[in-house]
C-alpha cells in the first residue's frame, strides 16, 4: 500500500491527509524565472520570515527539485500566486500532470497521491498576468498517512478561516466609527476518538516524532488541494478508550497557517 492508513475502518476518499516526513529540507532547486537577488534554498526552509520571489519573465515561475523518490504528497505554503485574480498550481513528474489547484485566494495547497518517484518534481505557478512576480516561502514533499474516519464533529475548517479579528470603535450612539484589524493565530484541535491500538502506537508514534522536528501538513478533502494548512506547535494526547483495549482516542492540538 502507498499510503498507511488505519485499518479500523475502510479507507474513505475524503478522510484527513497528514504529512510525516519531509525530503525537501536544505535541498536547492533549481528555478525558471528567477528572481535578482533570491536565494533558492528559502523555498526549502520552514522558516517563513525566508521566502522566494520570482522575477518579470512571461515564462512560468516553476521550483524544480530534482530526482525524488518514494513520494506521496508535495505542499506548498506562504505564496502570493493568486494576489491579484484566479492562479492555477501545478504539480508535475517532468513532463506528466500529477496535479492541479485553481484559487482564487492564496491557499496552502497540498496534493496527495500514490507515491511514486519523481524522474523531476517541479510544482508551477500559472499566474495572471503571467509577469506577476510570485512569491512562495515554503515547499514540501514527502510520504503522508490517511486517517480515514475522519474528524470529530464541530472540528474547526482551520482551511476557511482568517487571521485576522477586527474591533471597532462606536459613538454615544453604538454607531461604528473606526476599525482596527489584528493578525492572530489560527488554533487546531484535532479528535480521533476510535482508532486501532496498533495505528497507535505504530505509524502515528512515527508522525508524533516528525511533528516535533518539523511543521506538518493537514489535507481535510482530498479532491481540494487547497483545504490545506501547515501546522506547528503540536500537544500530542493518547488515551484510552472507553469500552475497549483495542481501540484509543488520539487527539492534537496545534497552531496552523493556511495562507489567508
Amino acid at each position: 500500500m502507498p499510503i498507511i492508513s488505519n485499518t479500523a475502518s475502510r479507507v474513505l476518499a475524503d478522510g484527513l491527509s497528514i504529512s510525516t516526513s519531509n525530503v525537501l529540507i536544505d535541498q536547492v532547486p533549481t528555478i525558471t524565472d528567477a528572481g535578482a537577488g533570491e536565494t533558492a534554498s528559502n523555498i526549502s526552509d520552514p522558516d517563513h520570515s525566508l521566502n522566494y520571489t520570482c522575477g518579470t519573465n512571461v515564462a512560468n515561475f516553476a521550483v524544480s527539485y530534482g530526482a525524488q523518490t518514494n513520494i506521496s504528497y508535495v505542499a506548498i505554503s506562504g505564496h502570493t500566486a493568486a494576489t491579484l485574480t484566479q492562479a492555477t498550481i501545478e504539480l508535475y513528474n517532468d513532463t506528466t500532470l500529477i496535479g492541479t489547484a485553481v484559487i482564487k485566494r492564496n491557499h496552502n495547497i497540498m496534493f496527495t497521491f500514490p507515491a511514486q518517484a519523481f524522474q523531476d518534481l517541479i510544482v508551477k505557478f500559472v499566474t495572471v498576468p503571467n509577469t506577476h512576480q510570485t512569491t512562495v516561502s515554503f515547499i514540501a514533499a514527502g510520504r503522508h498517512i490517511v486517517v480515514p474516519t475522519g474528524e470529530q464533529a464541530g472540528y474547526k475548517r482551520a482551511w476557511l478561516n482568517r487571521h485576522t479579528t477586527q474591533k471597532t470603535t462606536t459613538n454615544l450612539q453604538v454607531g461604528p466609527v473606526a476599525g482596527t484589524r489584528k493578525s492572530v493565530a489560527l488554533m487546531g484541535n484535532l479528535s480521533l476518538p476510535n482508532q486501532t491500538a496498533a495505528f497507535a502506537e505504530g505509524v502515528w508514534q512515527d508522525f508524533i516524532d516528525f511533528s516535533f522536528d518539523q511543521p506538518f501538513f493537514i489535507k481535510e478533502q482530498s479532491d481540494k488541494p487547497e483545504s490545506s494548512y501547515i501546522c506547528f506547535d503540536p500537544e500530542h494526547g493518547i488515551g484510552a478508550h472507553g469500552q475497549t483495549r483495542k481501540l484509543d482516542v488520539i487527539t492534537l492540538k496545534f497552531t496552523a497557517y493556511n495562507g489567508l
